[in-house]
């Protein structure tokens, strides 16, 4: 394995196991704004990718909402939806594994990050619950880009936020959007197979894919 200044996390389906209950208080969002559309398939094209990116593909596809009202409309979807996922917060749990890593990769690593497609107020209490915060040196969330994942652009703002190269950057990441962002940046990216299957992670370009941070750890010879 190269040698790198920085290791990037994903959030969702990489620190914590929360796919499960971002589809359930999405599947809450539709109900009390009055739209009967099944969420699993949409979900499905839009993981990695953000709530307003989700939404505005609902409204602009399965309703008839005016041109002037949709960007109202995709904000009250996403209003409801943090409320619930708030509600049920309690229900999401850390993927095995992930904090006895991170405890194990901080001295080996000058910088850790995180780069992810939620929203700043889903990060913090996320970061709140599990006390996640002492571990990263900077957080990049959907207010701080204008281009979502599979776009480079959260990667490369990580890398500028904390003047690093990204070619001596290492990605973890569950989900091909989330791959194809980080090879886009020029990072070396890791899948760890969570939420799609290692042949999916490795056709979006990942340079290796793991099942558990345990197998993680063994790949880049740090002990845990």
């Amino acid at each position: 394995m190269p040698s790198f200044d920085g290791l990037f996390f994903d959030m969702d389906g990489v620190i914590v196991d929360s796919e499960p209950i971002h589809a359930q208080a999405g599947a809450i969002a539709l109900q009390r704004c009055h739209l009967s559309i099944e969420l699993a398939p949409i979900s499905l094209l839009f993981k990695g990718r953000t709530d307003w990116d989700m939404f505005a593909y609902i409204i602009e596809q399965f309703t008839d909402t005016p041109e002037e009202e949709r960007q109202a409309a995709i904000q009250r979807l996403i209003e409801e939806k943090a409320r619930a996922f708030a509600d049920l917060l309690e229900q999401v749990p850390l993927v095995p594994g992930v904090l006895e890593f991170l405890a194990a990769s901080r001295p080996r690593f000058a910088t850790l990050a995180l780069t992810t497609s939620a929203t700043r107020r889903d990060q913090e209490h996320i970061f709140n619950r599990f006390d996640l915060g002492r571990w990263f040196d900077g957080v990049i969330t959907a207010e701080d880009i204008q281009r979502a994942k599979p776009d480079p652009e959260p990667y490369l703002k990580t890398a500028a936020l904390l003047g690093l190269d990204p070619s001596l950057c290492l990605v973890i990441e569950d989900s091909t959007h989330g791959i194809r962002s980080a090879k886009g940046a020029g990072c070396f990216a890791v899948g760890i197979t969570t939420s799609f299957g290692p042949e999916d992670l490795r056709q979006a370009g990942a340079d290796a894919v793991v099942e558990s941070f345990a197998d993680l750890a063994n790949l880049l010879e740090i002990p845990m």
